[in-house]
């Protein structure tokens, strides 16, 4: 393949049968994602319509034209749990699509089956790493708004309106996904700050835009929900974090 024939960049990370990572990235701006590269696995996806490349541009210019001139596969026994790594690159719609509806015609990509331990070292696998960090962190202010809706109803000023997002059909399972959300971000070795993608934003729910306060330490992450008053509002309204009277904050991690 070529480069301007592309149109799909598919990332996924799994490990012993759960994905870490599953993301699909459009050039005509549909951005799915779920997962941090971690597992336990995380059911808390999202689906987004940009409309622009505003993602995929940035990974693409990063992507070594030898990449896409044949298939790359390699696969060892995995004694001590295994790790697979795939990339995987679509283009020239046979139905006109270019969505998730499209029909693509010419593919190549990634595929590396690889040990827990293992010692493969090829420069296949820095290229792998380099691709997969790099879209997680394009698109972790984004997949922090998809969060912030699944978990607690805060709907971003920043995420776009044609958005769909799946979660657990419980609230017990959705809270557990997020704390596994949480603890993978806050584990990770490129030391992301959740606060960072809060900045600047205020969020929505039942006709009513609220604050995000965070507090963050490298152990730690809280985050409150406060009112944001409209200038019709009195001085005696009490600003109380979102929720139900004598309820606790809406999500607290210590």
């Amino acid at each position: 393949m070529k480069k301007q024939e592309v149109e799909l960049i598919l990332i996924r990370i799994s490990s012993g049968g759960q994905d870490a990572l599953n993301m699909k990235i459009y050039k005509n701006g549909t951005t799915c994602r779920y997962g941090v590269g971690g597992v336990p696995q995380i059911n808390i996806s999202g689906m987004s319509f940009f409309n622009d490349a505003r993602f995929f541009d940035p990974l693409l210019a990063n992507v070594p034209d030898q990449v896409l001139e044949q298939p790359i596969m390699y696969e060892e026994p995995t004694p001590n749990g295994d790790l697979e790594y795939v990339i995987g690159f679509y283009g020239v719609s046979r139905n006109g699509e270019t969505g998730e509806a499209a029909d693509w015609s010419k593919s190549t990509g990634i595929r590396l089956k690889i040990d827990k331990q293992t010692k493969f070292n090829d420069s296949v696998l820095s290229v792998t790493d380099t691709l997969t960090m790099l879209a997680i962190e394009l698109t972790n202010d984004w997949y922090f708004d998809i969060m912030m809706q699944a978990g607690h109803n805060m709907l971003s000023s920043a995420l776009p309106r044609e958005t769909i997002i799946s979660h657990p059909k419980t609230k017990a399972e959705t809270s557990r996904d997020f704390q596994h959300y949480i603890d993978q971000m806050k584990a990770n070795p490129r030391h992301w700050k959740l606060a960072d993608y809060d900045k600047n934003k205020v969020y929505e729910r039942e006709g009513r835009v609220f604050k995000g306060v965070v507090k963050e330490t490298e152990q730690d992450f809280a985050i409150h929900f406060y009112p944001v008053k409209a200038a019709s509002e009195t001085k005696a309204e009490n600003s109380a974090p979102a929720g139900t009277e004598g309820e606790q904050p809406w999500w607290k991690v210590w």
